[in-house]
This record gives structure tokens, sequence and C-alpha cells, in this order.
């Protein structure tokens, strides 16, 4: 009987410290500052695998990420959502700010903020600017 190996990726906690340090445009030297390291103990810590909880609590907070994130994103997984290109996604609304996604079985939750009065505000500018435009085309033409 064959000897089954599974070929699991491990999240890669330093790499996820160096994603959100980009995200919040920081760099090494600042972050170094905030955690109370050198500058080059944090390139090296962006190349571990692992990294201690302790370290990673620090790096969360200094970050203002949660700990989760350093500890368990894993970026392969967040694109291969995006690149199935077979999958079905079905958008059923279910509120103004709130729809509901359904793919391939599984049910994901977006919210969007969208603030109603800058929109009205917005379309009526736009209804404004037209009616100038009418206006204006009506003087030409006569």
């Amino acid at each position: 009987m064959e000897a089954i190996t599974e070929n699991k990726k491990r999240v890669h906690q330093g790499r996820n410290i160096r994603i959100a340090r980009n995200f919040r445009n920081m760099t090494q030297e600042t972050l170094a500052f905030k955690v109370d390291l050198s500058q080059s103990r944090v390139s090296d810590l962006e190349l571990k695998e692992e990294i201690e909880d302790e370290l990673l609590d620090k790096f969360a907070s200094a970050l203002d990420v949660p700990v989760g994130f350093l500890k368990s994103f894993e970026p392969e997984a967040a694109m291969n959502v995006y690149n199935q290109q077979d999958s079905k996604i079905e958008v059923n609304g279910a509120e103004n700010s709130k729809d509901i996604i359904l793919q391939q079985g599984e049910q994901y939750i977006t919210t969007n903020n969208y603030p109603i009065g800058d929109i009205k505000e917005l379309y009526e500018r736009l209804l404004k600017e037209k009616d100038q435009q009418i206006e204006e085309l009506k003087s030409r033409a006569k």
C-alpha cells in the first residue's frame, strides 16, 4: 500500500507581515521602531515562514491588523477564489447595502456602504448639468 503524503502549503507568516506593512505604506524602519526591533531583524522575520506568537502579537498591534491575519492569511487561496473561471456566481439582492453571493454551494455576504446622501447629491448635480446643457443647445438652435 502506498503512503499518501498531504501536500498542504503552510501559511507564510513573514510574508503576511510584509503584506500588512505594504498595505499600511510603512517602511521596515518604521515597523522596526514600533515593535522595538532593528530593521534587519524585521527584514529577516519577513522571510520566515513561522514566527513566535509573542512577536506576531507585537506586529499585529503595530500594523493595526488582527493577529489571525498574520497567522492564517493565504494569498494563494484568496486569489483562487477570483481565478475560478468555471464557477457560477449568483447575486441575490437582500437589502440596499447587502448582497448574498452563492458560489458553488458556499455563501458569502458582501456589505457595500454607499452613502445615499452623496449618491443623491451626485444625481441631482448631474441632472442640473444636463438641464443646463439642454437649455444651452436650445439657445444655440434659435
